[in-house]
């Protein structure tokens, strides 16, 4: 039996050979766009609600926030690297950065003033629980921690480039991935 639809094939060879590079190209093409697609799982609204009620530095967002500035004094004094990630991985310090750019992405100014209002006030409360910090208990010397948070380099750059751009597409996706806990880790968000 023959088959119902069957693929014509050129007769001549070189025909043949244009025909296969002309199919792969297209495959490839077709693989490259479905890996490269953000948008089929795209939630611009959830996100945007998302992030709008969550910018705001009030409540348990500022507890929290002074919690873990506190975990990551002790962590640099003690020059203890994992109890440092520990703190970025509970600090609230995400939600305004993550207002601030949203409302640049969307050009609303009045949630960008919110947004910046409240960065401002995350930094205030982050200056002032480290400064009480170090206050109570006398700073010796800079430990290794410390120092190594003192000299940004471009490679820094990139890689709060790059650990921004991953958070934002695991944020704004219908299924929620884990990746906002790796990208606090990487850009190291907790100022020292």
């Amino acid at each position: 039996m023959e088959p119902t639809n069957p693929i014509k094939t050129p007769k001549d060879p070189t025909e043949q050979i244009q025909v296969g590079w002309r199919q792969l190209w297209a495959g490839l093409k077709k693989f490259f766009k479905n890996l490269t697609e953000l948008k089929s799982g795209l939630d611009r609204e959830g996100t945007i609600v998302n992030i709008r009620n969550n910018m705001r530095m009030q409540g348990a967002n500022s507890w929290m926030l002074m919690c873990s500035i506190v975990i990551a004094s002790i962590g640099l004094d003690q020059n203890s690297q994992a109890v440092i990630i520990g703190a970025m991985l509970i600090s609230p310090l995400m939600s305004p950065i993550l207002g601030v750019g949203l409302s640049v992405g969307i050009n609303d100014f009045s949630s960008l003033r919110v947004s910046m209002r409240h960065f401002g006030i995350s930094i205030g409360i982050a200056l002032f629980a480290a400064t009480f910090y170090f206050l109570v208990t006398p700073f010796g010397e800079a430990t290794e921690q410390i120092v190594a948070r003192t000299a940004p380099t471009i490679l820094d750059a990139a890689i709060a480039l790059f650990g921004g751009i991953a958070g934002i597409i695991s944020f704004s996706q219908k299924d929620k991935s884990n990746a906002i806990p790796g990208v606090a880790i990487a850009t190291a968000l907790m100022p020292p």
